[in-house]
């Protein structure tokens, strides 16, 4: 079996859907097993971004059922993609997965810049022309407000040199 095939994810968030406990004990359990199995699925393979892809969405109905879990999953989940961008930071099913978590689950407002904007402004200075480290900090520091040169130095960066094959995609960011 094709570990990245997304028939197989989407049949298994089906039938999990369908195994659901309704005990509250037992659904705090259940959802950790798969969260595990999840961990372990992206641990062996981190390009597999049919794994990542289904993370989030697994993680969205863990929201939903358990708001209270939010805060510390979201905490486990920095620490896990910041793992695999530091692993290996050409990787973009990471970085999918990690803009998908600072802006559609962390949100603009509880970014950080100690916990969140410094580890990947560090990754930048090790593996500098990445150019999906330099995106999302240009993301991150048009969405604060901040650095709006070195954004668009990034961003002109991008566009005339490091991913040319996109270059207008980037200069409509400046």
């Amino acid at each position: 079996m094709d570990e990245r095939n997304f028939h197989c994810w989407a049949y298994r968030f089906y039938l999990l859907e369908q195994l659901t406990p309704t005990d509250p004990v037992e659904l705090e359990k259940f959802y950790e097993t798969e969260l595990e199995f999840l961990r372990s699925t992206i641990g062996h393979n981190q390009s597999n971004y049919s794994a990542w892809h289904y993370r989030s969405k697994y993680l969205e109905k863990l929201f939903q059922a358990n708001p209270s879990l939010r805060s510390t999953s979201l905490t486990k989940e920095w620490q896990l993609v910041q793992t695999a961008i530091y692993t290996d930071c050409t990787d973009q099913a990471a970085w999918f997965y990690l803009r998908w978590l600072l802006f559609n689950q962390l949100g603009v407002e509880t970014i950080s810049q100690d916990e969140h904007i410094q580890s990947l402004e560090q990754l930048d200075q090790l593996e500098p022309g990445n150019k999906w480290c330099m995106l999302t900090l240009c993301e991150l520091w048009k969405a604060k407000n901040e650095k709006n040169q070195e954004r668009i130095q990034y961003l002109e960066q991008l566009a005339n040199h490091i991913d040319q094959d996109r270059a207008q995609f980037y200069r409509d960011q400046i």
